[in-house]
C-alpha cells in the first residue's frame, strides 16, 4: 500500500466529476471528458468502484477479508490515483456531479443536404436554416453536378448566417485541379472539411495558408481524396471504431439524453424531400413548397430525437453507448425502431468488432434496405486499396 493511500484511509474516494464510468455487459469504461479519453476495465470493477465510493476507504478495506482481493482493490485505487481519476476527500459532497443536461440556443443544430442530378435552391435552404439557428451543415454530392463556380455560389449563400461550419463530400471531378480545391478552402474558412470520393487514387492535400513549418500544425486543413464510390445516402450509418466520438461534456450528455445522430437535425434528400435523415423513409414535405420550419413542426418529426441508447436493444448493454452516434435509418429489425443499428459490427458481450455486412443474421435486413450495391462498392474499394498498398 502506497504512502499516499496510507495517510488517506480516513477519507472518501472521490471520482472526479468529469470522469464518468459507463458499464457494459463485459467491461466498463471511464469516460474522461476533459482529456477526451476512454479507459477500459473488466465489468466487475464497476461494482468495486461503486463500493469504494460508499464509505471511508479505511472502513471499506477492513471489510475485505481476503488478502488477495484486498491487494487487487488497493492496486485498483492506486492505479486510479496515478492516472488522476480520483481524489481523497473528507467531504465529497462539496464536489457534486456534473448536472446531466444538454441544450443549445437553436431549434436545429445540424443539417444534411444531399445533391445528385437535381440542383437545390441553396439561397432558400440556408435562409431557412438561419431562421432555425442551424450551426453545422454537411453537403453530400453523389454526382459532379456541383461545378467549381457552383460551389462558390453555394458557399456564398451561407455567409452572414448562423452556420458556423460546412463539411463538403463531393464526387471527384477531373476538371477541377488540386490547386482549385485548395483555393476554395482558403477563400471560404467556413469549410470545416472536404472529402472527394470516387477518386482514381487515395491521397491527401494540405491547405497550409502559406504558414511556416512551425505554425502549420495549428492552422492547416486536409482535403481527403478517397477511392470509395459514394453513390447515394445508403453509404451512411456505418458505426466502427473511427466513428466513435471523443468524449466531451457536450457530446457525452447529448448522446446520453438524446439521439446521437438525429437530435436537432433536419435533412433535404436528393429529391428535395425534408426528412430526419436522407436515408429515412418518412418525408415531411418537399423543399420546393414546404419550409424547413413547417416540416419540423409536423407531427412526429421530433420523435426520433428522443430515442436514446439506453432504449435500444444491445446498445443499452454497450460500454460505448454514450460516445456512439447511432443510426435509426438502418436497423437490424426494420419493424422495430428500437433495434440495434444494422451497420454496427460491435458485440458488447464479446468485446469484438466484426464486418457487419458479413454477419448472416443481418442479411435479411440488408436485403430489406436494398444495401447490396453499397456493400459491393465498399468491398470494391477495399480490394482496390489492398492492390495499391
Amino acid at each position: 500500500m502506497s504512502l499516499q493511500l496510507n495517510i488517506n484511509l480516513d477519507t472518501y474516494l472521490h471520482l472526479h466529476a468529469d470522469c464518468i464510468p459507463v458499464k457494459g455487459a463485459t467491461r466498463f469504461v471511464i469516460c474522461d471528458l476533459t482529456r477526451n479519453e476512454l479507459l477500459f476495465f473488466p465489468s466487475e470493477y464497476y461494482e468495486v468502484l461503486e463500493y469504494l465510493r460508499s464509505d471511508k476507504i479505511g472502513f471499506l478495506l477492513k471489510d475485505i477479508i481476503s488478502e488477495e482481493e484486498k491487494t487487487l482493490v488497493v492496486e485498483f485505487i492506486e492505479f486510479l490515483n496515478q492516472h488522476e481519476f480520483i481524489s481523497f476527500l473528507h467531504d465529497p459532497s462539496l464536489f457534486p456531479a456534473i448536472e446531466e443536461k444538454w441544450d443549445i440556443p437553436a431549434i436545429i443544430q445540424n443539417a444534411i443536404i444531399d445533391v445528385d442530378i437535381t440542383y437545390h435552391d441553396f439561397d432558400k435552404i440556408f435562409q431557412e436554416l438561419d431562421e432555425l439557428g442551424c450551426q453545422f451543415v454537411q453537403i453530400r454530392s453523389f454526382s459532379d453536378i456541383l461545378s467549381l463556380d457552383g460551389l462558390y455560389q453555394v458557399l456564398s449563400s451561407a455567409h452572414h448566417k448562423s452556420i458556423q461550419s460546412i463539411e463538403l463530400i463531393l464526387k471527384y471531378n477531373a476538371h477541377i485541379s488540386d490547386e482549385a480545391y485548395i483555393k476554395l478552402i482558403e477563400d471560404h474558412p467556413i469549410i470545416a472539411g472536404l472529402t472527394i470520393h470516387s477518386s482514381p487514387e487515395k491521397r491527401t492535400l494540405i491547405v497550409d495558408y502559406g504558414c511556416d513549418i512551425e505554425s502549420i500544425r495549428y492552422v492547416d486543413k486536409h482535403i481527403h481524396l478517397v477511392t470509395q464510390q459514394i453513390t447515394s445516402q445508403a453509404h451512411c450509418g456505418i458505426i466502427n471504431v473511427k466513428s466513435l466520438n471523443a468524449p466531451t461534456v457536450n457530446n457525452f450528455f447529448e448522446t446520453k439524453l438524446f439521439n446521437g445522430c438525429l437530435n436537432r437535425k433536419v435533412s433535404v434528400d436528393t429529391n428535395g424531400e425534408i426528412k430526419n435523415c436522407p436515408s429515412m423513409l418518412t418525408s415531411y414535405g418537399n423543399i420546393k413548397d414546404t419550409s424547413l420550419s413547417e416540416a419540423i413542426n409536423n407531427y412526429g418529426f421530433t420523435d426520433t430525437w428522443k430515442i436514446t441508447k439506453d432504449q435500444i436493444a444491445v446498445c443499452k448493454d454497450c460500454e460505448f453507448r454514450y460516445v456512439c452516434s447511432d443510426c435509426r435509418a438502418y436497423v437490424e429489425n426494420p419493424e422495430d425502431i428500437f433495434s440495434k443499428p444494422l451497420k454496427c459490427g460491435y458485440n458488447p458481450y464479446t468485446c469484438e468488432w466484426e464486418e457487419w455486412s458479413q454477419n448472416p443474421l443481418k442479411q435479411k435486413a440488408i436485403a430489406f434496405y436494398y444495401l447490396n450495391d453499397s456493400i459491393m462498392d465498399q468491398n470494391r474499394t477495399k480490394v482496390t486499396s489492398a492492390l495499391s498498398a
